[in-house]
């Protein structure tokens, strides 16, 4: 039997289009979440009633998408500059690909790592089967079906923050479907670096979450230029664009 005892501190409602990222990649619509401090408690369509109480926080996400966080795979930071300004530098660099819904990353330097509350940067500890995209120019040779995806900082002159202008330049010249597209930044890499409590949107997963403001997610793919991201959630509590403490 269903525990409902169990009240909802955050509560997200109307959503438009959920995309779940599971194996099936369900997406619901007209949907809503269900969080408990920091884990899922529900997803679903219809009523939401038994999950809230007074002290539940309700977010209205009417005419929005809900996706999972995004995860970069390659975070090299900046290697190459003086050891004094590292920090600093790699600090900016954080900071900017979060406010873009990278709210976890991989990195090979374990002078990086660090789990905040806004952000989390593991260590890689194992090579995957599929290729990292960096740019472009990197799907063109192979054209792979299944791969993930990364700002790439640490190339030459890399200063790209955010995943839209990649994926604006597969989805829209080189027609990769968004599945593979929104899987290679969320459920995929999740799997293939054991971060399985993120990743996708299911019942006992942690919540970290971005609602867009589009209808859907072809409408993410095929913008350039206009940041699209409404609110950010990170284990549980909404973080941009001001905290909401559940």
């Amino acid at each position: 039997m269903e525990n409902t005892t169990m009240k909802a501190t955050l509560l997200i409602k109307n959503i438009e289009n959920l995309y779940t990222c599971d194996k099936e990649f369900n997406i619901f619509s007209r949907a809503y979440i269900a969080i408990h401090h920091d884990k899922i408690i529900d997803v679903g369509i219809g009523s939401y009633s038994q999950w809230i109480d007074s002290a539940t926080r309700v977010i209205d996400a009417v005419g929005e998408i809900v996706l999972p966080g995004f995860i970069d795979v390659s975070f090299t930071g900046f290697a190459k500059v003086r050891l004094g300004d590292q920090l600093r530098e790699n600090s900016t660099a954080l900071f900017a690909m979060r406010q873009n819904g990278i709210l976890t990353l991989l990195t090979k330097d374990p002078k990086i790592q660090r789990k905040e509350l806004s952000q989390d940067v593991f260590i890689q500890k194992k090579e995957v089967p599929y290729p990292i995209l960096q740019r472009e120019a990197q799907y063109k040779l192979t054209k792979p079906s299944k791969f993930l995806l990364s700002c790439g900082f640490g190339l030459p002159n890399s200063y790209v923050y955010s995943f839209q202008p990649l994926c604006y330049a597969l989805f829209n010249t080189h027609h990769v479907d968004k599945r593979t597209l929104l899987e290679s930044m969320t459920s995929l890499p999740a799997a293939c670096f054991d971060l399985n409590d993120r990743g996708n949107i299911q019942k006992g997963m942690l919540a970290d979450l971005l609602i867009l403001q589009v209808p859907t997610i072809e409408h993410y793919f095929q913008t350039l230029g206009r940041p699209l991201i409404h609110r950010m959630i990170k284990n549980g509590i909404q973080f941009y664009p001001e905290w909401m403490v559940c």
